[in-house]
């Protein structure tokens, strides 16, 4: 993407706009630095705290069979994260990877590469269909499929990879809990409207928000603030809970989701567009 500098601005293109971010605490640094490189103010409402499962024995299990995976499928950086973190904790090296291993997206297969793996297949449109369609023609029915995911990711992918006849094992490699501490003093932002737009990276920000918001919600209150969605799934599942929904990202990336929400915003003309 553009960034002011570039485009010989003294103001960026959100200046004068103030966004809540809500994303995990552990990433939440990441758009907020890029909103203020924007001329924008952000505003940290992370909501979502990523902790190890309580029980690993079934995770421990697949660690411990990794050469009899002939494919690994990573659909998160955090998955990548949780599940190497894992791997060392019980003594298990990344050689003991022998299968083909795919990535959701670039960030995912970045994590991945930065550990020496070698990522066989990244999707064009950075969701589990998206990974169906560029795996399709890579897959064997009867390989067997490792996935290490979140407690609360969609059963969209092993579904359809069981259809194909794989043998799928889902392990937990995380739990997503709410973090509502900032709750109230995010949504007394709200209510005084000092928030012009609300940024979604997935369904679970939406799902969180929802629920820690519900105490303090009015009707209309949010009527005036831009909601923006990463991808078409997190948009889904903001309209399924009653938001509505201005912007979606044509790229489900962090970076696709910011340039949807400038071209939403009004533009860029010298971060005079409020």
């Amino acid at each position: 993407m553009t960034t002011p500098e570039a485009q010989g601005q003294s103001l960026g293109p959100l200046a004068g706009k103030r966004i809540m971010v809500t994303r995990a605490k552990s990433q939440v640094r990441e758009l907020v630095e890029k909103i203020e490189a924007f001329g924008g103010e952000a505003y940290a409402f992370p909501l979502l705290k990523m902790v190890p499962p309580d029980d690993k024995s079934l995770l421990d299990e697949a660690i411990f069979r990794l050469g009899t995976y002939d494919w690994i499928i990573f659909t998160s950086v955090n998955g990548v994260g949780f599940f190497l973190e894992r791997m060392r904790e019980v003594g298990v090296g990344i050689q003991a990877i022998t299968g083909q291993v795919a990535a959701v997206g670039p960030k995912t297969a970045a994590a991945l590469e930065k550990e020496g793996l070698t990522v066989a297949a990244i999707p064009s449109d950075y969701v589990a269909e998206g990974l169906l369609a560029s795996l399709h023609d890579l897959l064997k029915a009867g390989q067997r499929v490792l996935l290490p995911r979140a407690d609360i990711a969609r059963k969209a992918l092993p579904h359809e990879l069981a259809r194909l006849g794989l043998d799928v094992t889902e392990v937990d490699v995380y739990h997503t809990v709410i973090d509502g501490q900032l709750a109230p003093e995010a949504a007394g932002r709200l209510q005084r409207k000092e928030i012009d737009g609300i940024l979604f990276t997935s369904s679970s920000t939406v799902s969180h928000f929802v629920q820690a918001m519900a105490p303090f919600a009015q009707e209309g209150w949010l009527d005036r603030v831009c909601i923006a969605c990463i991808g078409p799934i997190t948009a889904e599942t903001a309209r399924q809970s009653g938001l509505h929904v201005d912007v979606v990202a044509a790229e489900y990336t962090v970076d696709g989701l910011l340039d949807a929400l400038i071209e939403n915003l009004g533009g860029i003309d010298n971060g005079t567009n409020i």
